[in-house]
């Protein structure tokens, strides 16, 4: 088992309001097989593809209708901030960084128009900044949410996801300790979920993720992509405790409302790398990747390869995540680098970005990520220094546990750096 590219993406938020003890289930029968087409399922599939594509098309028209009020009245805060959050909303929906970024200068230019009323815009604005990587400036947005209204339990559980980003546990402990009560909230579940994760509480993680879950899947105001999101996060967290069979029921159960999505397709393949089948790794990857390119998914179907004995297509899956990562627009990926310290490639090069990034965001996988490149790099005791880091929650996250036990076991002197 190879857990290296399980790592958790940023969560970027919805803008609605074997190692170190971890039993995993891969002795158990869990599906992976790809469903075969037939009549019923073409058909249901050709449903939800006309579904998606009007969702999409009516989001596009009030992108026009906003666009025209703003174009007739040009300080409209109301316009910019809703024209903000319907690109936010297209930029998770396509992986598009170009649309984050018009979701953030339309939220910038909404918020220097008005402040008053206007909280809605700082949350997109903040959402927009977590998922560019940029959390110290999301700090600043977050800081002035709770300010200027701090009896907004969301607003505080924002405020606690950056500083949980940015490996300030003193903030991100007393903010989440102030919204137990509004759990149940949708923009607070997941955010309350991850923090209850990553400090060893899985059981009432687990609990808070289904819940908000389930009420995800009963409102009818909610989009697919916010629904599928909500199986995605329920099946990561499982994944991650082990229980592959639970994972696998929640990724196929977010692929049952969009089995286009190319999240739960990647989630999927990855499942199956972590129960040691490089067929199903292939066959959920390469559809993962026909919908949109993923660096930690390239890295996966190389593995894939390489473990069916494929040399050539292991290396082309190679070389194709070598060129999508350096034209990847925006922050660098840290599966990108895992794969790079799994093949012992670029090892200073990935140490020094790992080590720049620390300088500001400390949180449990920066740590995880510098230990590694460290202990790639020969440098054993600063990898157990940092490995300490990692390890400061006991997060029971068998990429964390891996790396710690490798890590402990390393000579302790120390070599030079490859």
């Amino acid at each position: 088992m190879n857990p290296r590219l399980m790592m958790w993406p940023v969560a970027i938020g919805i803008t609605i309001a074997g190692v170190g003890g971890v039993a995993y289930q891969s002795a158990m029968r869990v599906d992976l097989d790809v469903p075969s087409p037939s009549t019923a399922t073409s058909s249901v599939g050709a449903s939800r593809a006309d579904s998606r594509e009007a969702a999409r098309a009516a989001r596009d028209v009030q992108i026009v209708v906003w666009g025209q009020a703003l174009a007739a009245d040009p300080i409209s805060a109301l316009a910019m901030g809703q024209l903000a959050a319907l690109h936010m909303q297209k930029a998770r929906e396509s992986g598009s960084f170009s649309e984050y970024l018009e979701a953030e200068a339309l939220a910038r230019r909404s918020l220097a128009t008005r402040t008053r009323r206007n909280a809605a815009t700082a949350v997109t604005l903040t959402n927009t900044l977590l998922a560019q990587h940029r959390f110290t400036e999301a700090m600043s947005v977050a800081r002035k949410l709770v300010e200027w209204e701090p009896e907004q339990p969301a607003y505080r559980a924002l405020l606690g996801e950056v500083a949980m980003e940015l490996g300030d546990d003193s903030t991100a402990s007393a903010m989440f300790n102030t919204v137990w009560t509004a759990r149940s909230g949708l923009s607070i579940a997941p955010r309350l979920a991850r923090w209850l994760e990553l400090t060893n509480h899985v059981e009432k993680s687990r609990r808070v993720l289904h819940a908000a879950r389930d009420e995800a899947l009963a409102r009818r105001d909610l989009s697919t992509e916010t629904k599928t999101w909500f199986h995605l996060r329920v099946g990561d967290l499982e994944l991650r405790a082990g229980r592959a069979r639970d994972a696998a029921q929640a990724y196929r159960a977010g692929l049952a409302l969009d089995d286009q999505d190319p999240r739960l397709l990647a989630a999927m393949a990855r499942l199956a790398e972590q129960q040691e089948k490089p067929d199903a790794v292939i066959a959920w990857g390469e559809l993962a990747i026909a919908v949109r390119m993923d660096p930690a998914t390239l890295g996966l179907l190389s593995n894939a390869y390489a473990q069916r004995g494929d040399s050539a297509k292991a290396g082309e899956y190679a070389q194709t995540l070598a060129i999508v990562a350096a034209a990847q627009r925006g922050p660098y990926d840290r599966a990108w680098s895992l794969h790079l310290l799994d093949q012992q490639q670029e090892v200073s090069a990935v140490l020094t970005r790992a080590l720049v990034e620390l300088e500001t965001r400390r949180d449990v996988y920066g740590y995880d990520l510098a230990a590694w490149a460290l202990y790639r790099a020969g440098r054993y005791g600063e990898a157990r220094a940092m490995m300490a880091q990692a390890l400061r929650f006991e997060t029971p996250d068998p990429l964390l546990r891996t790396h710690a036990a490798l890590i402990a076991t390393a000579p302790a002197v120390v070599s030079a750096s490859r």
